[in-house]
């Protein structure tokens, strides 16, 4: 629990929140994908150990959205989060950050020391950073704290995407700093450096303000570069996402499953070429198109991701994310044999699921 009473926390908030509000509006318009992902960081900030499915539920509780499993997991491909090792990792890195948070902005030089420290470092034991860490660890400061929220800046800090998250933990540590006179560790100068304790400036304090003012339009310089290296990842995402959307489409109930049928024509083709029918030459034209077709989706690197008609033996938990017709399984263990009706869809180079495999249960 943090005394947000005392004089010194709030004015380290005040501080915050005034550099929140100009994030906010460096952020400019609202992009609801990054408030998605950051609503998903705060409900796995109070459960380390939740899947897919449970997310979904809970963000359709909490939020009003419409989600489902599936949606979350391709969330947390597009994040590098779907291995739940991985997730588990950057979450606990987050919950240590946020201790050490609270310490400091008490004003524990020791606290504030380590939370300079850590939250510099990797967050997965394997030596790598995390691309979101920086905007889960804030979010968890909150979540943990939610005392700090004085000024309603949670929803605000939904709105940072990763580069204004990261810059973010630059404005936190200089609050901090600022308010109790602490040293702040500068990466460019590898040392530190002492606030000036006030009145008439020397000489010495004069040119240590210069540098001050030098390294902020530095970090300002390099924060709108990484803003725009952001932007192109958050437009190459919005490319991958449109053409998965495209062929959703296509392969809808609303269009006939086009994708379904390209596969039924061809294997229907390749029978009767296969018992020496002879195919009217009218509709070698149609022939032709669907070939074509069959083609544009190969080019795409659109799969199939079973074989349609084929005959499997599956369980409950190996048609959890098809669309099963048949019996309800009264056990885990039991086992059904089902024909596929629709082999489902994925994008290969992203691993995005385009549509879902239909299967039927076969008496």
């Amino acid at each position: 629990m943090i005394n947000v009473t005392d004089q010194k926390v709030r004015e380290v908030l005040q501080k915050m929140h005034e550099e929140m509000r100009r994030k906010v509006k460096k952020g400019s318009q609202i992009k609801e994908d990054i408030v998605m992902e950051n609503r998903i960081f705060s409900i796995l900030c109070g459960d380390f150990d939740l899947g897919p499915t449970k997310t979904a539920i809970l963000m359709n509780d909490k939020y009003g959205y419409d989600m489902t499993g599936n949606e979350v997991i391709q969330i947390f491909r597009n994040r590098r989060m779907a291995n739940p090792n991985d997730r588990k990792e950057v979450l606990q890195w987050a919950d240590h950050v946020a201790d050490y948070f609270s310490g400091a902005i008490q004003g524990k030089r020791d606290a504030y020391d380590r939370f300079e420290k850590l939250r510099k470092e990797p967050a997965l034991k394997n030596g790598r950073k995390h691309d979101s860490q920086n905007r889960i660890a804030a979010i968890m400061i909150y979540e943990k704290y939610p005392e700090i929220d004085i000024f309603d800046d949670l929803e605000n800090l939904y709105v940072l995407g990763n580069t204004l998250a990261k810059y973010h933990f630059y404005d936190i540590s200089d609050s901090i700093s600022e308010v109790y006179g602490f040293p702040v560790y500068r990466d460019s100068k590898k040392k530190w450096v002492e606030k000036d304790a006030g009145g008439k400036l020397t000489y010495e304090q004069a040119l240590r303000r210069v540098e001050q003012l030098e390294r902020m339009l530095e970090r300002t310089n390099t924060m709108l570069q990484d803003l725009q290296d952001e932007f192109e990842e958050q437009l190459e995402i919005s490319k991958v996402k449109e053409l998965a959307d495209f062929f959703a489409r296509l392969n809808s109930e609303k269009y006939g499953c086009i994708l379904d049928e390209l596969l039924v024509v061809r294997k229907g083709v390749d029978e009767l070429r296969k018992n020496n029918f002879e195919i009217p030459i009218e509709i070698n034209g149609l022939l032709i198109m669907v070939k074509k077709l069959i083609q544009f989706v190969r080019d795409s690197h659109i799969e199939p991701m079973m074989k349609i008609n084929s005959i499997k033996e599956v369980m409950a938990s190996d048609v959890e994310f098809c669309n099963y017709e048949g019996t309800p399984f009264n056990t885990l263990d039991e086992k059904k044999s089902v024909k596929v009706i629709s082999p489902g869809w994925v994008y290969k180079d992203k691993e995005i699921q385009i549509s879902r495999p239909k299967v039927k249960e076969e008496e």
